[in-house]
This record gives C-alpha cells, structure tokens and sequence, in this order.
C-alpha cells in the first residue's frame, strides 16, 4: 500500500464532519469498488466531502458520493469512521457501503475536474492496495469482512405524539405533535438513502401519520399491521418478534412502523437469537459485533433499545435466494433523523 502525506485542511477550530461511501457494484469477476484520484492531493481514496449546514449525514453520503463520481447510490451497513488531525482541529468521516444503482440517461456522466480527476473500478483487494491512506484502508477492510448485498428493515419508532390524556379516551387516534409531524418530515428525506421500502405500521394513527409523508413521496401504500399496535403485543408479547423473523426470512426491504415496547421487545428477540448463532461476523453501528454490544444495547433485563420517538434501527439482512440461503442478520445500525 502505498503511502504519502497530505497538506492538512484549514479549519476554524471546530471539529469538521464529513461522510462518504465505499461504492461497490456487480463486476464481472466479482463485486468491484470505487476508488478515486484526487489531484490536490495526488492520493487515492474513498469518495467522501463535508456536510452542509443542517444537512443529515446519510444524505450528505449519497450527494457526495454522486458529485464526485457520477454514480447514485442506495445505503447499506455502516462501516467505522474515522477520525483525523486537520489544522486547527479534527475531522471526523462516517463511512457506509454504497451499492451503485444502474446507470441511466438522468445521471450525470463523470466528467474529470479539479477535485476528482480519474475513477477506478477495481476487486476489493486490488482497490485497498490502491489506496494511499492506511485509515481509508480500515474503511474498506471492514466492508470486506462481511456481506455488503443487503437489505434493510427499518425499525422505527413513531414521531413524537400529543400527551395521553382524556381527550383521548381511544389512544389509537392519539395524533403526533408538531414535533412529531417535523419528524417525520425529516424521515422522509432521510429514508430513501436506504433505497425503496414497504411499509409497514401500527394501526394507530400517530404511527400512520409518522410514514405518510415517506408513503407519499415514494409513491407507495402504507400496509398496517394490527400485530404492531400496543394492544396486541399486551395481549401476546411474543407475536411481534414472531412476525419480524418471518419478516426477516423473506428478506425483502421494509419499513416498519410501531412504538417503543413493540419495537424494544422485537429487537430484544432478534440481537439474543443472533447472538446464538455462529454465522458471524456482524456489525453494530459500525463496530465489530460482540455480546457486550449486544448485552449492552439491550440492558440487563432484555427489555431492548429503547428507541426514543423518530429514531430507528436498521437491521441489514441478506436477501432471499430460495433454498440455496436463508436470510440472516449482518448488522444493525442506529438511525437518528
């Protein structure tokens, strides 16, 4: 690998956020990843760039990754950031694998410029010999060690809802508040990083209302599910986590809508199933999975994540390829709009 030195960005002296993605597509031989050239630099590295101001990390991901080469890109497992000195402060990069959707005629066409002059497709090995920086090395050393042909099921807990109370003898209809509705505003823009989902919710309207706006924009239908309202799962606490795991077999992309015991309880059972399982490795946020994380995330007494109102789990799981493979659990990542 080869190694140089790089002329140190200039900052104001507060940390400096960026994000990227290792892009990767089918190649012919086998799964290829991007690597590009910088000419200020004369390195060669991972498409990554700062995040604008008020901007969510996932998106600024997948606008830097199409402004520096021309590809756009569909989100999968985090992978580490990294974090490095910078003059007058540090800059800190989350990285995530990034599967290169098809071409089309509305992409725009690389085209060489002062900051990314030359793209390279190359096997996974070929590329992190390429690389010039061993912690861009890291990045892609992680994203080898485990499956990137993935898909996601989002566990989401609904927006911020108006307080219980007795205008609301029917909790059901109890609707989000304005926070709520900001919420799920955000998760609508933030959502399709992670490519097209079903979606799936809780009857309950604050759960409805937390995914209309994401319905809305993709165009798609809002399934409900009365084995995700709080209702059922006091009725039977283990129907959640059963219909999760069927779910998760049939290993299609999913959004799924419900509130915080419901979700607590289905990620409980899912992380303590995997747990047992020998088909590792996996990954948590980023980090090499292990029982601490896991202990750790789900509390001694196993009552789960705790998901606080808008915020999600993504769960990335193999897809289905009929009896050959089952689909199973790689990682699990934390979604905070």
């Amino acid at each position: 690998m080869a190694l140089s030195h790089s002329r140190p960005a200039v900052t104001s002296g507060k940390p400096v956020h960026a994000a990227g993605a290792v892009l990767w597509r089918p190649g012919p031989t086998g799964l290829e990843v991007a690597v590009i050239h910088r000419p200020r630099y004369d390195d060669w590295s991972l498409p990554k760039g700062k995040v604008d101001q008020g901007e969510h990390t996932v998106l600024t991901a997948v606008r830097e990754v199409f402004e520096e080469t021309g590809r756009r890109v569909v989100l999968g497992r985090r992978l580490p950031s990294i974090s490095y000195r910078v003059l007058g402060g540090t800059k800190r990069v989350r990285y995530w694998a990034g599967r290169a959707l098809p071409e089309s005629d509305e992409d725009a066409a690389f085209q060489p410029n002062h900051e990314v002059d030359q793209i390279d497709w190359l096997r996974p090995q070929a590329a992190l010999d390429r690389l010039t920086r061993p912690l861009d090395a890291t990045v892609l050393a992680s994203f080898m060690r485990a499956r990137v042909d993935t898909v996601p099921i989002v566990l989401l807990r609904h927006g911020t809802a108006e307080k219980r109370g007795p205008e609301y003898p029917d909790d059901q209809i109890r609707p989000l508040a304005a926070t709520g509705h900001w919420q799920s505003e955000i998760l609508s823009t933030v959502l399709p990083c992670f490519g097209a989902l079903q979606v799936i919710t809780s009857p309950a309207v604050r759960c409805v209302d937390t995914v209309r706006p994401f319905a809305r924009k993709q165009q798609t239908i809002i399934n409900t599910e009365p084995t995700l309202s709080e209702e059922a799962h006091a009725a039977d606490p283990a129907a959640a986590a059963s219909w999760l795991r069927a779910l998760i077999r049939k290993g299609e992309p999913a959004l799924v809508c419900s509130h915080r015991e419901v979700l607590d309880s289905m990620l409980a059972a899912v992380l303590d199933e995997a747990a047992e399982e020998q088909a590792a490795p996996r990954s948590m946020n980023g980090r090499a999975w292990s029982k601490r994380q896991v202990d750790r995330l789900l509390g001694a007494d196993r009552s789960g994540g705790r998901l606080k109102p808008g915020r999600a789990w993504i769960l990335h799981v193999t897809p289905e390829r009929g009896e050959e493979e089952a689909p199973r659990l790689v990682a699990v990542d934390r979604l905070k709009p």
